[in-house]
């Protein structure tokens, strides 16, 4: 996954590509630190998805552009709008089978 840090690269990003992972992480959080490196781990078996963390206070725009107020947080983002976002207790099952499904809507 990639680490991206500007609200500018981010929303580019989310622009040029068709179907997108957004993970955002809290600093000093024990869970999200572990919960992206299981998304990342989750990821790698979707190769032709785009797929790019932060961390919230990098970036203090990200908190009121998406509405994110607490980590982790995930969002698939599809044509630059988002379709799913699982906050706190991130079902790894549950994301898994929403991006099977998205992909195979996409054609990817």
């Amino acid at each position: 996954m990639n680490h991206l840090t500007n609200i500018t690269d981010i929303e580019e990003v989310i622009s040029k590509n068709r179907l997108c992972l957004f993970y955002i992480k809290a600093p000093d959080c024990g869970v999200c630190n572990v919960m992206l490196s299981k998304v990342e781990r989750l990821v790698e078996n979707y190769p032709r998805l785009l797929s790019f963390y932060t961390d919230i206070t990098e970036e203090p725009l990200i908190a009121s552009r998406f509405l994110v107020y607490s980590g982790p947080t995930v969002l698939l983002i599809l044509e630059g709008k988002e379709v799913y976002r699982s906050s706190r207790f991130i079902n790894l099952d549950e994301l898994d089978r929403k991006i099977d499904q998205l992909i195979e809507f996409c054609d990817l």
